[in-house]
């Protein structure tokens, strides 16, 4: 049994991330039994951040929200997924990451640096990747457009190339947990897995006060051929067959390499390195940024 837990507000982003929940679901439930929880949380604290009436955010008014959101689901991924509704009156971070503990996937809806609810709502995403038991699933505001134009955020047109998941890869452990989810995804979505290495020869912003020297380019482009090689030997022993794979080394700093290579993807899947401490400094930079910038769904797996 595969669960899929999807955080709901009644938000843009959160719709956006309903939609791919249901999507990601119906994929799954052609090998597996699936199971969508459809939670909405709600911070008492903060109704005076919302605009809707406070009835819609309360009692009867936020179990109608939730069983409208459980029965679009329903409607978009088929007979064949199990859906279930929660309304938990707790901090909406807290709450999913005590969710996440027995679910597979954790879906939550992002939103750009904006007006003061979006930047809590970017806070609880944050968070939420950083703490939880599973991998997140953050999803831009931005893929609910696709859903109104009649089909769901993500979904390709049949007669287009099959848009790739794309991982990030460093050799590291949390990298290491990214691949194998990343391979795992593109495997039982039918879609093809592309292998990105960024490399990059000058200092890093944090460093750049220091006299850091360059590193040779040769050396570095080299070194970068070799992780790759080893990202697609790691995915060989991991899926016999079945699955299309390509990859690239690219010069760049990996969070602009990273960002450039979602405009074309189906997810971006990067690792972290776990829980514990301040979000922002478990997450690491890199995935601090991209749960920010980049234009299609981000995955966090955790080491």
């Amino acid at each position: 049994m595969t669960v899929v837990v999807v955080g709901y507000d009644a938000s843009p982003a959160s719709d956006a991330a309903l939609a791919w929940a249901a999507r990601e679901a119906g994929r799954l439930a052609r090998r597996t039994p699936v199971t969508v929880q459809v939670v909405y949380v709600r911070d008492m604290n903060d109704t005076h951040l919302d605009a809707r009436p406070h009835d819609e955010v309360t009692g009867i008014g936020a179990w109608s929200l939730v069983e409208r959101a459980a029965a679009r689901v329903r409607d978009l991924a088929g007979s064949a997924v199990t859906v279930e509704s929660f309304v938990e009156y707790a901090s909406p971070a807290a709450a999913l990451v005590g969710f996440s503990d027995g679910a597979d996937l954790v879906v939550v809806g992002s939103t750009p640096r904006g007006a003061l609810r979006e930047e809590l709502r970017g806070s609880c995403v944050l968070q939420v990747a950083a703490h939880a038991r599973c991998p997140v699933v953050a999803v831009p505001a931005s893929e609910v457009e696709a859903s109104a134009e009649g089909s769901l955020p993500g979904e390709q047109d049949v007669t287009a190339e099959p848009r790739p998941v794309v991982v990030g890869y460093d050799g590291s452990a949390p990298a290491g947990v990214a691949i194998d989810h990343a391979a795992d995804a593109a495997l039982a979505a039918g879609l093809p897995l592309r292998v990105v290495v960024a490399w990059w020869t000058g200092p890093m912003e944090w460093a750049e006060s220091y006299a850091v020297a360059m590193q040779p380019r040769a050396a570095a482009e080299a070194a970068a051929e070799r992780t790759l090689a080893e990202a697609f030997g790691r995915v060989e022993e991991r899926v016999v067959e079945g699955l299309v794979v390509d990859g690239l080394p690219v010069e760049g700093r990996p969070v602009d390499v990273l960002t450039a290579e979602s405009e074309h993807a189906d997810r971006l899947v990067i690792g972290t390195r776990g829980r514990g401490g301040f979000a922002a400094l478990v997450l690491g930079s890199v995935t601090h940024t991209l749960l920010r910038t980049a234009s299609c769904p981000v995955v966090v797996a955790r080491a």
